[in-house]
């Protein structure tokens, strides 16, 4: 019985793949959701809050291992660091997922939990440009030819009420895997951005998930722009779709 059922489950999904293959994607019409969806995605995955954007898709092709930098325990944070990670870790494919490591001359990338005023005349390039007050940032280093991640640097600030810390940590640790810019568009998403609000987000929106889920896709290559970003989203969606209709219905 196990092998008959391991047989059909295998021919169900040799069918979906077949029938996706035929599928002509230029025809797949955008609901209003998926045409805010890819709107959003273009928002905070082609562009960039602080630097000049290269308006193109940057990601990690390999894995991310952060080390952190601390003057102190700092328990609550770092519990706060490890639940983000877990987060992303569930989310993301295509070879890549985040690794907390004690060695710092191993590590690709460095979460600073300290002061601003401590960390700025150490790295005053991190914060170039940046001309109020902050909470935390994530700054990424990348090659201009492949738009591969090579390493990040994300800064905390400490000395922020405990009520954003938790905020700040998410939101900064997931710009630093290539989601780089602030919106304005959406108050439950972690990288809504309005002055005048005060608002703690402590989880993933919907489309968060959806977009790093689009960005980490093994379809979605580094260095596609725009028009080529949307061709591959419209791909991903009408396949998903395709083999869940095929396979369930």
């Amino acid at each position: 019985m196990k092998k008959k059922t391991t047989l059909f489950i295998s021919l169900l999904i040799i069918i979906g793949i077949a029938v996706y293959s035929l599928v002509d994607f230029n025809e797949y019409e955008f609901s209003e959701y998926d045409i805010e969806l890819v709107d959003y995605f273009n928002e905070v995955a082609l562009n960039a809050e602080y630097d000049v954007s290269p308006n193109r898709i940057t990601k990690w092709t390999k894995p991310m291992k952060l080390f952190i930098i601390k003057e102190k325990e700092l328990s609550y944070e770092v519990s706060l660091i490890k639940n983000t990670i877990e987060k992303i870790n569930n989310l993301v494919k295509d070879e890549f997922y985040i690794q907390l490591i004690d060695d710092p001359k191993k590590c690709n990338a460095i979460i600073f939990l300290m002061e601003k005023e401590r960390l700025e005349p150490l790295m005053p390039d991190l914060f170039e440009n940046i001309e109020y007050d902050i909470n935390g940032l994530a700054d990424i280093g990348f090659d201009l030819e492949t738009f591969h991640i090579l390493d990040a640097r994300i800064f905390i600030d400490i000395l922020q009420p405990k009520e954003s810390i938790e905020t700040t940590i998410l939101e900064e640790i997931t710009q630093s895997i290539g989601l780089m810019n602030d919106s304005e568009k959406y108050p439950d998403s972690v990288f809504y951005e309005n002055k005048l609000d005060s608002i703690i987000t402590v989880d993933y929106s919907k489309m968060d998930i959806e977009i790093i889920k689009m960005l980490y896709h093994p379809k979605m290559k580094p260095g596609l722009n725009y028009d080529k970003a949307e061709k591959v989203i419209k791909k991903i969606l009408k396949g998903k779709k395709t083999f869940y209709n095929t396979v369930y219905n």
